[in-house]
């Protein structure tokens, strides 16, 4: 498994890079920038914190690669007559016509007809190409991936090596080539697994590469979202697209932290 490659993001079709940019930490333009043309990164996600620089780099980069790119817009609005109103103002701050993906923020359980119907009439008036869901409720996804005419194309999904649930909840019930994409988030438990204090007696912390190498080693993974707050720790990502894979050894290890850290 080469990380450098890209993956198939589900029944989407659309082809993303392993690690994801999110907008809403601090990441800086240039490091974006770089980030598409050096290493190939082109899963953007812009959230609920949307910082000017980030919009910046996108919009620079939309004028000339937009077609490469894999733009994902969130929304929380509960009321679903805002719904529209706030997904155009997300593409009016980056000069877009569209986006690739319309992520539904936060939902444990099946949401309201209202905002299914929201979100399928944007789809259906082509501002947006495929549905997703978040949510931190991890039976709630299995339950979805076993409907076959629920609307979503990908699942957001905590796991990390705290959190690893979803490999009972959520990824045995992923099947075929019509299976929803998954895209992971907290890969570092918010910092946590990064922090001396945090760890086993006579343990070193685990890097953010060590985090995000972990979501990835797991097939079921198409990509997994990070949130640099800056250049320095956009850096300490990029090792996870040449380490590739952890070893069983590696593997061990990580699990044996995250299972201190979770208790």
């Amino acid at each position: 498994m080469d990380f450098r490659a890209p993956a198939t993001l589900g029944r989407t079709g659309l082809t993303v890079s392993r690690l994801g940019l999110s907008a809403s930490y601090g990441v800086p333009a240039r490091a974006v920038e770089r980030a598409y043309h050096e290493h190939g990164i082109n899963l953007f996600y812009w959230g609920s914190i949307r910082r000017i620089r980030f919009a910046r780099a996108l919009r620079h980069l939309a004028r000339t690669e937009r077609d490469k790119m894999v733009i994902m817009l969130q929304s929380y609005d509960r009321t679903g007559k805002l719904l529209p109103l706030f997904f155009q103002r997300g593409l009016d701050s980056l000069k877009l016509d569209h986006a690739d993906i319309l992520l539904l923020g936060w939902y444990n359980q099946y949401p309201p007809a209202r905002i299914i119907d929201a979100a399928l009439a944007l789809k259906e008036r082509g501002k947006v190409r495929f549905l997703a869901v978040s949510g931190h409720h991890r039976p709630f996804f299995g339950d979805l991936a076993r409907k076959h005419d629920q609307p979503f194309d990908l699942f957001m999904v905590r796991y990390n090596a705290a959190h690893r649930g979803a490999e009972q909840d959520v990824f045995p019930f992923l099947h075929g080539e019509d299976r929803p994409g998954i895209i992971t988030y907290t890969a570092t438990r918010w910092g946590q697994l990064l922090k001396a204090r945090k760890m086993p007696k006579d343990e070193r912390p685990l890097t953010a590469s060590d985090c995000y190498r972990f979501a990835l080693s797991n097939p079921n993974v198409d990509a997994c979202m990070t949130g640099p707050a800056n250049e320095r720790q956009w850096q300490e990502a990029l090792p996870t697209l040449d380490a590739g894979p952890l070893s069983e050894a590696e593997m061990a290890r990580i699990r044996r932290i995250g299972d201190h850290v979770h208790g």
